[in-house]
Order: structure tokens, then sequence, then C-alpha cells
């Protein structure tokens, strides 16, 4: 049931890429608001609920969660950035690239293997995402840019659920979440101001778009994968996550009439191979 959990956190936080693109505001804007909406949505809930646990928070623990929120506040910017550049497979697929950070960080920091045949499940569902942007690379203006924002959001998210690894062993979800999300927006937020980026003026349907992501995105998204991160190890839910850009594709057809072709088809094909060989290999181990 946990495992089914992260898939359905994973069609959520699909949507994302359908959100940002549909935005006319600055990626940083959407990404503050985003934040911003989630961290009121929690503040509640943790003070009624939590307050207990607050009172036993540490130093380093208010730390761990304030540079788990920058990193989270970085990858959302350059994901979202990215998207004006390329297209929306592309830039699922090489945020995806994070699997390989947080496998070669598992290993080096915390010795933590991943036998053979976890490894080629991981392998194949990359591949997979690989197949899926072949058709769809070109797609955007100035592409590479695009594509090397993408792979910084990559590894900006890639810390993020390590760090989130190492606080979620003793903080529960909705005390780590709203912290994250808090120093997250409070991240972006001072980028916004150093930049000169204006908070307001733009289109109502920005904000909507914001308030959807933290519903659907955040809440059904990431939030799944904060509280996952209690159950399942962390290289189990960054392989689950390369689901995202078979979702994605699918929902870019359905609403930019973004029509996959062959490579799409057969790249989903591979990553929920993937992550079916992955599941039933890795963790048995």
């Amino acid at each position: 049931m946990k495992k089914l959990v992260i898939v359905l956190g994973t069609v959520s936080i699909s949507l994302s890429a359908i959100f940002a693109r549909m935005a006319s505001a600055p990626s940083i804007i959407l990404v503050f608001y985003r934040m911003l909406f989630a961290c009121v949505l929690l503040l509640p809930v943790v003070f009624v609920k939590c307050r207990d646990e607050l009172k036993r928070l540490q130093r380093k623990d208010i730390f761990l969660c304030a540079c788990s929120g920058l990193f989270l506040g970085m990858h959302f910017t350059l994901y979202f950035e990215s998207l004006k550049y390329t297209s929306i497979a592309a830039s699922v697929v090489l945020v995806n690239l994070e699997v390989f950070f947080v496998a070669l960080f598992l290993f080096f920091m915390y010795r933590e293997k991943i036998p053979v045949k976890g490894i080629l499940g991981i392998g194949a569902a990359f591949l997979g995402t690989v197949l899926i942007a072949v058709t769809d690379m070109g797609s955007g203006s100035n592409v590479v840019f695009g594509d090397i924002l993408a792979f910084g959001g990559s590894f900006c998210v890639a810390v993020y659920t390590l760090i989130g690894r190492s606080c979620r062993t003793h903080i529960s979800t909705s005390v780590y979440t709203c912290f994250v999300y808090g120093f997250a927006c409070l991240t972006v937020g001072i980028a916004a101001l150093i930049s000169g980026t204006p908070f307001s003026g733009y289109e109502p349907v920005n904000y909507g778009l914001a308030l959807g992501m933290t519903i659907f995105c955040t809440f059904f998204g990431h939030s799944v994968y904060s509280w996952g991160l209690k159950y399942l190890n962390a290289s189990y839910i960054t392989t689950i996550k390369l689901l995202e850009p078979v979702f994605a594709s699918i929902l870019g057809l359905l609403i930019f009439r973004e029509i996959p072709g062959a490579f799409v088809i057969i790249g989903g094909a591979v990553v929920i191979g993937g992550i079916i060989y992955y599941t039933r290999n890795a963790e048995s181990a």
C-alpha cells in the first residue's frame, strides 16, 4: 500500500510541469507562492497537533530543514524555468537524473550499496525516460540552456531527498514539510528581491496555478515523498518518480496537443518495466 501511495503521488506531481507551462508569471514567483501557500496551510496543523514535537526540535534539525528547503526552492525554480526553453518530456527526463545522484551519494556517504539487479532496474527505467525525450528534444527554443537548467534541478532535488532521508527518521511529516516549505519560500523570496522581480501585478490565473501546485503537486506529491522516506528507501522513491515523464507526456498530449512519438510509448513501457524489476529485486537483497 505504501508503494502505491508513492505512485499516486507521482501522478499528482506530474501536473507540476503542466501548471508551470500554463503560467505567465516568472518561475521564481510561482515557486514563492506555491511554497507560501503550502506553509500557511500547514501551520495550523503543526501548531495544534505538533506542539510537543516543536519543543523537542534541536538546532541541528532546524538547520537541516533549512538546507532541505534551500535545495527544494532551487530545484523548483530551475525546473520551472527549464520548461520555457525545452519540452515537457525532455525537462522531466533530465530532472529525473536525480536517481543517479542519489545512488552515488548513498554509496559514498552512507555506504548503502544497491544490488546489481537493482542497478539494472534503475538503468532500465532511466533508459526509458531517455527514449521518451528523443522525439521531443528539439521542440523548445534554446534547448541546450533549458536542458542545463533541468540538469541543475535534478542535482538540487537529489540533495533535498537525501537530507529528508536523515530528517525523517525522527521528525514527523507535518513538521518537516512545514519547515522545508517555509525555508524554500524564504530562499526564493530573497532571490526575487535581489533580482528585482516583483511579487504582484500578474494575471490572477497565475496565483490560481500556484495554489493548484500547492494542493495537487506539493501536498499530494512532495509531501507524500517526504512521508515515504520514513518507510521506504530513497533509491526506491527516486525510481518510482521516473514514472513522472510518462504521466507528464500524457497530460501534455491532452492539454497542449504534444503528440508523443513511438519512442515515448516504448520508453513508457521500459520505465514501468524497470520500476517493476527494481521493486522485485533491489529491496529483497
